[in-house]
């Protein structure tokens, strides 16, 4: 047996109870941590309008209707690619059916990307490092708030790192079946995120710069023929409800953004942020998140960051942990004889700096783009610090070495017990009062400014009919904005169906609506108006012109009034 073979064995047997143990306490921990940072995100779906049509798409998926999105009598494409609906999907009847808890599918997606990436340290370097990464992770701001929202950032992370392991053992036991796994992992995570496809420029780093031990042909065919099976009905998906097997969601509903390359993806983007409100271009913004300066340079509001990142003192981990990362690095690459080893940092680091190359020039920056490929980060840190510990010495190499642990340490603990001394509510107040709302909206029409799609997951009822409010975005966390791209795409000359609305594009009364809405109620069908409060003066200058349009046609006559939005049953005068 050789020495390869024999430390491979080795590695696969690392595992004994005394990391069972040591997992259970980590996900412990985990758990604890991530029902503290509450479930109002995740149950309202937020951001919108990213998490409500993975939510629609999975629960349509549930109702026969596909993959799409649905509200207003009218079916259209979503922009997502299959695979995270397919997993809320699957578990959406476990979950009686109830879109307030697919969330909970993002924690359990959490938990094992926490356990994957404690076995992967384990396997490529040692318990201690194992453990340190697994903490890292686990006490992630920015991780622990996407693990309580319905994205794919967490899902991804959990699917790369099985597709690791299952790559590993695949080389170590030279395995067709764990190839064929490895690719259904892989086409799993592609379809989860295209941008995942990045993992086969990793793997192919890998092939060129490590050298196999025997021929891999029956390998990698078993990988082709596993890595075909998602990709491949995402084909078939985007030839039935697109026109074409390579088109996308994307530019249907923003055809300004997406119709050319060009437009998505700017060099320009690198120095100078697209949106305005952001203080830097996507190279600083990338340079910051991932040296953990987010939170000294105060740029925990990039994106999703608004409420993943609340209280949080920085991004993913601390700024130390990166430099113990690169020197986890720098020892690994030395281990040249493990080629173990040698395969994870490669194929980890070839991931990361391809999903870099990809979204520096994107138009759109938000640094959980990178969690996916960070699993090396964590792993590395991990083995660094605990490299850089085993030999102090004195001097200032070990004074260095003790001051980062201080940090780190430091860092972690003043966080986790902040989020545990002072937890963010469980549950969404808005969603329980809507949901109440329910029985009441039974064959009746509501106009609305909330999203019709989220309307449609949360009050649809027996004969309930939705209808917008306005077209225009508006400035609440689940305003519409379905509505807003489809007449946006209309009055450039799309001639697709949109759904109705009450008011015009320039804020005036639709007659023809009306006089539809006034036969409704005519006919004994109620009308009711439910907008949300308005959080702002000059939202509420809004909301007070639009009153007064409505006005022209209906008398408002309120029903209720919440925290967060007021039902007011339409009259016709």
């Amino acid at each position: 047996m050789s020495p390869n073979t024999r430390a491979s064995e080795e590695s696969v047997s690392r595992f004994k109870g005394i990391d069972a143990a040591l997992l259970a306490l980590l996900l412990a921990l985990a758990m604890l941590l991530i029902a503290d940072s509450g479930f109002v995100s995740g149950q309202e779906l937020w951001p919108m309008p990213d998490a409500v049509e993975y939510a629609a798409m999975a629960v349509n998926l549930d109702r026969g209707l596909g993959p799409v999105l649905h509200f207003g009598g009218i079916t259209y494409p979503s922009r997502y690619t299959i695979g995270y609906p397919l997993i809320l999907a699957a578990a959406y009847p476990i979950l009686g059916r109830k879109p307030e808890r697919l969330c909970l599918v993002t924690a359990l997606t959490a938990l094992i990307a926490i356990a994957g990436l404690y076995l992967l340290t384990l396997w490529i370097f040692d318990r201690p490092s194992a453990i340190v990464a697994g903490l890292l992770l686990t006490t992630s701001p920015h991780f622990l708030g996407l693990s309580t929202c319905v994205l794919s950032d967490v899902p991804s992370l959990a699917v790369i790192i099985l597709a690791v392991l299952a790559f590993l053992y695949a080389e170590e036991k030279q395995s067709p079946a764990a190839s064929a796994l490895c690719g259904i992992l892989v086409g799993l995570a592609v379809t989860i995120r295209v941008t995942n496809s990045a993992f086969l420029i990793g793997m192919l780093a890998v092939a060129l710069l490590v050298q196999p031990r025997r021929a891999q042909f029956a390998r990698v065919t078993a990988f082709a023929i596993g890595f075909v099976a998602f990709p491949g009905l995402q084909v078939g998906l985007n030839l039935h409800y697109l026109g074409s097997p390579l088109s996308n969601g994307y530019a249907f509903w923003q055809p300004d953004v997406y119709s050319s390359f060009f437009t998505a993806f700017d060099p320009r983007y690198l120095f100078v942020p697209w949106d305005p409100s952001h203080r830097h271009g996507n190279f600083v913004a990338y340079a910051i998140a991932m040296l953990g300066l987010d939170g000294i340079f105060g740029q925990l509001n990039l994106g999703a960051e608004s409420r993943t990142l609340f209280r949080a003192r920085y991004g993913f981990y601390p700024f130390p942990v990166v430099l113990f990362a690169g020197l986890g690095v720098f020892l690994a690459m030395r281990r040249k004889r493990d080629a173990l080893t040698m395969r994870t940092v490669i194929l980890g680091l070839s991931f990361l700096a391809a999903l870099l190359l990809v979204y520096l020039p994107y138009f759109y920056v938000d640094p959980r783009f990178l969690l996916p490929a960070l699993f090396i980060v964590f792993a590395a840190a991990g083995y660094g610090l605990i490299s850089a510990n085993r030999k102090l010495e004195r001097g200032w190499a070990g004074f260095v070495a003790i001051a980062l642990d201080v940090v780190v340490a430091g860092a972690i603990v003043v966080q986790t017990v902040s989020r545990l001394a002072m937890p963010l509510p469980r549950d969404s107040r808005f969603v329980a009062d809507v949901l109440a709302l329910r029985p009441r909206l039974n064959n009746a029409v509501l106009v609305s400014d909330i999203s019709l799609q989220w309307l449609e997951l949360y009050a649809g009822g027996e004969g309930t009919e939705f209808v917008g409010l306005r077209s225009h975005f508006g400035a609440q966390p689940v305003n519409e904005e379905h509505l807003h791209w489809l007449y946006e795409k209309r009055s450039k000359g799309w001639s697709g169906p949109t759904p109705p609305i009450l008011l015009l594009p320039d804020g005036g009364l639709d007659p023809a609506e009306a006089r539809r809405l006034a036969d409704e109620d005519k006919q004994g069908r109620p009308v009711y108006l439910l907008v949300l409060n308005a959080t702002s003066s000059e939202w509420l200058e809004v909301l007070k012109r639009e009153v007064a349009e409505i006005d022209r046609g209906f008398a408002l006559e309120r029903i209720a009034h919440y925290p967060e939005m007021g039902l007011y049953r339409l009259r016709p005068r």
